[in-house]
């Protein structure tokens, strides 16, 4: 009889570390799901927060190209009229009086221009990364 008591100790002592290796294994196995939900989650969300960025990106990147034709338009423009009233110039002095002032109103204009588009894709940005840095902030 010693001998069947202690081969059934033997096997409950066996059994219990696999019962408990089970135990851990399938733990581990909800945690990682966990993991792979919230994953899932986070991508979905950020493909969600990329299409609406690239949208506002791209509206951005038109206002800019046509901020762009407008000004070259403008500046085309006024070097026509330059030319033509360096052409009507009668001395050398009123030759430099008006290259220095379309110098002046084209460096102001352009500064300008510069500004505003700088404030257009800082803006965008801004609009672009709200999503990604609510969700970082989660």
């Amino acid at each position: 009889m010693a001998k069947t008591t202690t081969s059934a100790s033997r096997a409950k002592a066996e059994a219990r570390p696999t019962e408990a290796a089970t135990k851990k294994i399938e733990a581990g196995m909800d945690t990682l799901a966990g993991f792979a939900s919230k994953f899932s989650e986070y991508t979905e969300d950020g493909v969600k927060a990329l299409k609406d960025s690239a949208a506002v990106s791209t509206e951005t990147m038109r206002e800019i190209g046509s901020r762009n034709m407008n000004f070259m338009t403008q500046a085309m423009e006024q070097g026509v009229e330059l030319t033509q009233a360096l052409a009507s110039a009668r001395d050398p002095r009123e030759l430099f009086e008006i290259q220095s002032g379309y110098a002046k109103s084209m460096f102001s204009a352009y500064t300008a221009e510069v500004t505003a588009q700088a404030e257009l894709c800082m803006g965008a940005w801004r609009e672009a990364a709200k999503p990604f840095m609510g969700r970082l902030a989660k």
